[in-house]
């Protein structure tokens, strides 16, 4: 279900917010280098060896159903926050090739989410709540039912705070792979009865999800042609090189 904020009459309609940040889908060479160097810095303090796999391009990032979000400072222009989006369209996600998902989920839309990178300091929450957003409006627009994402403690608070829940029994962690086998929390976020739960619950994140209305959300300014040029030819060039980035201390 859409949000529906307001009762439609225009004198109900929300006043846009403006937001200290920008949120757009990653289009070029230069924002995909961006991502790399704050991923490397966002992992790097409490999860070293993961971030050494991070100082470039990954081989998901190139995925068809991939696309990745990107939050800039519209004071300094500086990159504050990022994620990856997987859906699994074409192909199954992470989850479903290597996690034996309970039968719920068989069988339904699904949205990886991944390489969640934000900077600390007072502007890190809100830059994470605008992200989440974005991801939000993103898998609505796509028709997607399941967000999907591991949450490695004490950073799966974050996602029980937005009403995620545990995919599997007792909260179990489980070691994936892609994170060099670092033991996670698995949750899962239904998107499609989202907004009905945050209104009847009296979520407090329900406004800004739901009624408000965010301009610098930008995510849909062009989600047919995501990359301004071929992704093969940018991979190319971005596969080569560390960057790094000077940024305040990391939140993950």
């Amino acid at each position: 279900m859409l949000c529906q904020p307001g009762s439609g009459l225009p004198h109900d309609r929300p006043r846009p917010i403006k937001l200290s940040f920008t949120v757009r889908l990653v289009r070029t060479a230069d924002q995909l280098r961006r991502v790399i160097g704050l991923r490397t810095i966002a992992y790097g303090k409490r999860l070293p060896e993961l971030a050494q796999m991070l100082d470039s391009l990954e081989t998901e990032d190139q995925f068809r159903d991939s696309v990745i979000l990107l939050a800039e400072s519209k004071e300094t222009l500086a990159p504050v926050g990022t994620l990856r989006i997987q859906s699994n369209l074409h192909k199954p996600t992470e989850f479903e090739q290597e996690l034996d998902l309970p039968l719920r989920f068989q069988g339904k839309s699904i949205a990886h989410v991944s390489r969640l990178g934000v900077i600390g300091g007072r502007q890190g929450n809100e830059v994470k709540l605008g992200l989440f957003k974005a991801l939000y409006r993103y898998c609505l627009a796509t028709q997607v039912e399941w967000i999907m994402a591991t949450g490695i403690p004490p950073r799966d608070r974050d996602y029980i705070n937005l009403q995620f829940e545990d995919v599997f029994p007792n909260h179990q962690l489980v070691p994936l792979p892609s994170s060099k086998g670092i033991p996670a929390r698995v949750m899962a976020f239904n998107v499609r009865t989202a907004e009905q739960r945050w209104r009847e619950s009296g979520h407090p994140l329900y406004d800004f999800m739901c009624v408000q209305i965010h301009e610098d959300i930008r995510i849909f300014d062009s989600v047919s042609g995501i990359w301004a040029v071929g992704r093969s030819d940018e991979s190319n060039k971005l596969g080569m090189s560390k960057m790094t980035l000077q940024l305040d201390l990391p939140l993950i």
